[in-house]
């Protein structure tokens, strides 16, 4: 039989999203997308991971798959414990939700080989952020053959295992490149990425070595600590409009260290320096969450929009979840932030 055949019942690749008329102008990568749920095991607490690949379906046979829906979840115990110390919400406080993927072709990739060989990106959330918070550009990385890897980490507002003395970023990262090679089949990583969101693009700065590419979204090339600027070579993307994260509170882009060259949106040189930074300042910029897929966010606003006034009352920081209230921009600042961090990635990682 055609090999072909497992796969003719796959939709063509466009966003799931109404305004994708707006994309026409850009090439469309056709590639199928496969998803994976993992596990880990970090000092005997099971750490979900995500992983995304590229569908090889030229060259083998195998029954037809099913699309993909990823298993999210929202802690409002754990959100009340990070943000306000509080510990009386009981653990049964929490909703479950399956996010739709960005693209029309992802599909259930447990039965379906991953790469022994290719480029590795890691993705970080940020504070109170999810494995999935960064899929869409996950799933766009895929389709131009990277393996993407997505590890929930301590501070994840998703809760799905206790937070333990020595289970940290470092020691989950360190795991998930062991079980890679050792138990996930990518057993010669070409070159390493990594891209980080808030408190991601810390992780992102400690994470490998000088050969690692690096992406941080929503962060500012100096250390929050000392001032001292960033000396890796990375891609920052960060906003004016972020009232977490304020490039602002740095000094906007007159502090960017001199080092790191100053993206303008309108023209983005081919190649990207190694050390770029875009500084978003117009009206509608994107604020804090505007950089998570819009899943990830709608999710948010269904558990989250009524406690919004009593968080504000408290005036418990709420990260700009009432601001992406009213913007709900998540598709417009992905369509100029995954052009952008695939050109840097391929440019870095030589793909």
């Amino acid at each position: 039989s055609n090999p072909a055949n497992a796969f003719s019942s796959i939709p063509p690749n466009e966003p799931t999203s109404k305004n994708s008329p707006e994309m026409a102008t850009v090439k469309v990568n056709t590639k199928n997308v496969a998803y994976r749920a993992l596990n880990m095991d970090v000092m005997g607490e099971m750490v979900p991971v995500a992983m995304w690949f590229a569908i090889n379906d030229e060259n083998e046979e195998r029954p037809p798959i099913s699309s993909s829906k990823y298993s999210h979840r929202i802690s409002v115990r754990r959100i009340g414990e990070l943000l306000a110390q509080w510990d009386f919400i009981p653990r049964f406080a929490s909703k479950d939700y399956q996010l739709k993927p960005t693209l029309a072709n992802v599909f259930d990739g447990s039965n379906v080989p991953v790469p022994s060989s290719g480029p590795v990106v890691l993705f970080a959330h940020g504070y109170l952020g999810s494995r999935f918070d960064l899929s869409h550009i996950a799933e766009a990385l895929a389709q131009e053959g990277f393996v993407c890897l997505s590890a929930e980490y301590p501070e994840s507002l998703a809760a799905s295992y206790n937070a333990k003395e020595g289970i940290d970023r470092a020691t989950i990262t360190n795991q998930l490149l062991s079980d890679l090679t050792n138990s996930w089949g990518v057993t010669n990583p070409t070159s390493f990425g990594i891209v980080g969101h808030s408190l991601g693009t810390g992780t992102a700065i400690s994470t490998g070595d000088n050969s690692w590419a690096r992406v941080c979204l929503a962060g500012f090339p100096r250390r929050p600590s000392t001032g001292k600027a960033i000396t890796q070579n990375a891609l920052y993307i960060s906003s004016m409009n972020d009232g977490a994260v304020s490039p602002g509170r740095f000094g906007g882009a007159s502090a960017v260290p001199s080092e790191f060259y100053l993206l303008e949106e309108s023209k983005i040189p081919h190649p990207i320096p190694s050390k770029s930074m875009l500084l978003v300042d117009r009206v509608d910029a994107p604020n804090h969450i505007s950089f998570l897929t819009d899943g990830v966010n709608d999710a948010m606003i269904d558990l989250l929009s009524p406690l919004l006034p009593v968080a504000q009352a408290l005036k418990i920081p709420v990260l700009d979840f009432d601001k992406y209230q009213i913007s709900r921009d998540s598709e417009a600042t992905a369509r100029f932030v995954i052009p952008l961090v695939k050109q840097y990635l391929k440019e870095q990682m030589k793909i």
